[in-house]
């Protein structure tokens, strides 16, 4: 039986906490679209503080990755694969903060008495959570060819955002005494376009960990 190549443990440490880590986002992401529709404050403080363990996770993948690097100096595609986990580390890390984003601005809508249609944002709230999930596969299949896939489809997450920002500048029109309302929906709906972005980002990454090459897909 031969001996595993040295790194290979840590590196599949890496890879689960990597894994772990975009787990929590994608609950963090949909706790925080629940919490607004339900009006469901508990969980919108949740997601708020579960950010710090997002973050405790990610401290801990780049120690780990910084302890392979320095002790198995590991060349070729084990390097790829180290910095392309690292990379996709603290790009979810961000997907976290605009979670938790997205949660703050959602808490004084959960306590208006009226507040406008959350049709729009609730919907571009469920593409974004589609591309969350679907780039968290392709990172634990080191999927490439799919995350490209994926990155191509943030053209319809754009089309939504300004969808929804188009219907909340025209409600505020309408309706002035929302105006707080639709600024903190909009700021929820710059969050979610930003999650997105990031999962191209984590497409990038995935790209460069299967043939070391820097591309943009955005």
């Amino acid at each position: 039986m031969s001996e595993p190549e040295p790194g290979s443990f840590e590196i599949s440490a890496l890879r689960d906490g990597a894994r772990v880590q975009g787990q929590m986002v994608a609950e963090a992401v949909a706790a925080a679209m629940e919490g607004l529709a339900d009006r469901d404050g508990d969980r919108l403080r949740r997601v708020v503080a579960r950010d710090l363990e997002i973050n405790e996770r990610h401290r801990q993948e780049r120690e780990l990755g910084i302890s392979i690097l320095a002790t198995h100096h590991p060349v070729g595609d084990m390097l790829h694969e180290v910095f392309g986990l690292l990379l996709i580390a603290s790009e979810l890390e961000r997907m976290g903060d605009h979670a938790k984003s997205c949660a703050r601005y959602a808490l004084p809508l959960i306590e208006l008495s009226s507040r406008p249609r959350l049709d729009s944002i609730l919907n571009l709230g469920h593409y974004v959570e589609e591309q969350v999930s679907d780039i968290l596969s392709s990172v634990a299949a080191g999927d490439s060819r799919r995350a490209k896939d994926i990155a191509e489809r943030d053209d319809r997450i754009d089309r939504i955002y300004h969808r929804v920002f188009d219907d909340m500048v025209e409600t505020m029109r309408e309706r002035p005494d929302w105006a707080y309302a639709c600024t903190n929906l909009l700021l929820i709906a710059h969050n979610l376009e930003r999650i997105a972005d990031r999962v191209t980002n984590i497409a990038e990454d995935l790209v460069f960990m299967a043939t070391g090459q820097l591309v943009e897909l955005g």
